[in-house]
Parts: structure tokens; sequence; C-alpha cells
């Protein structure tokens, strides 16, 4: 049943994918995050120019299972130049983006190479060494607050994104 709360965190959704916005949502458990951001990609497909692509992260993925997913999902429109289906943008859902475990330097690899895509537009290919460029891709992410397994996400990965904060529902 849709809200006010709802309905408002959906157009601002829809307007920030409009003009390829990243966009992060945060907040506690159970406040509905993945719930709005997967109903509007569903809505978006359903009108025939999206693609969507899901990704789910825990503690235990890693950057290259990471880029196997991308990669999977994306055509290849040129040799050095992936995107979605001809005519179509994509949305990359990435949900509890803060949960990977931090290596030695307190980074979370499959973050860092989000970061790279954002940052630089693409990622390179780990068996030739080649760049990879990505187009018509936009990223939403969802995370809750750190602790309880979940990390800190860095300030050069969050600079990108338009951030959201989820409150708990009210009574109305």
């Amino acid at each position: 049943v849709p809200t006010v709360d709802t309905v408002r965190y959906s157009y601002l959704l829809e307007k920030s994918l409009s003009v390829s916005k990243p966009m992060l949502f945060t907040g506690h458990s159970g406040v509905g995050k993945s719930a709005v951001i997967s109903n509007l990609i569903s809505r978006l497909v359903d009108g025939g120019a999206w693609a969507s692509l899901p990704i789910s992260f825990s503690a235990q993925t890693s950057a290259r299972r990471t880029q196997e997913s991308i990669e999977s999902k994306l055509d290849k429109r040129k040799k050095t130049l992936l995107g979605p289906p001809p005519g179509k943008r994509m949305v990359m859902f990435v949900d509890d983006v803060n949960m990977p475990t931090l290596e030695t330097y307190g980074a979370a690899p499959p973050v860092e190479l989000l970061r790279q895509f954002l940052d630089q537009g693409g990622f390179y290919d780990r068996q030739k060494l080649f760049w990879k460029a990505i187009s018509d891709v936009v990223e939403v992410a969802a995370c809750g607050p750190p602790g309880g397994g979940r990390n800190p996400l860095t300030p050069r990965y969050v600079r990108h994104h338009t951030v959201m904060v989820m409150p708990q529902p009210s009574a109305e």
C-alpha cells in the first residue's frame, strides 16, 4: 500500500534516475528502502525503456564476483564498450552496499569497484587488462547504519550519490 513517504521517495528516485544521478538510500532495517527501490524499478522495467541489474552484497562478496555479475547482464556494444540492450537504459540496484568485509587497509573491494565505475565510467578486464567502458547504467544503492556486520562507506564512494535517509514509518 503506497504511503505519502513511499510515493515521495519513489518520485525523487525516478527524477534522479531520469538525469542519471546515482542515489543512496539509508535507514534502519525494516523502513522499506529495498521495497521502494524494487517497486520503482519493476515499474520502470514494465514501461520498456529500462532494464534492471540487481546485486545483493554480503560479507563474502568479492570484487571479482561483483564485476562478473555486472558484465554478465551487459551487452558488448564495441570491443571496449558495455551497455544495456539497444534502446534501453539500465538501473543497477546494489542492496546492502556496506556489507562486504573490509580488507587490511580499510577498503571494501566490491565497493571500490563500484566507486571506480562511478569515478571513471568502467573498469579493467581481468584477463587481458584493457579498459571496459560502461554506458547508460545508473547505480542505486541501499544500506543500513554501520554496526552489526555493516561497515561505514567511504566519502570517496558516497560523494557520487544523492543520499536519502528513510526514517521509521509514521503512524499516518
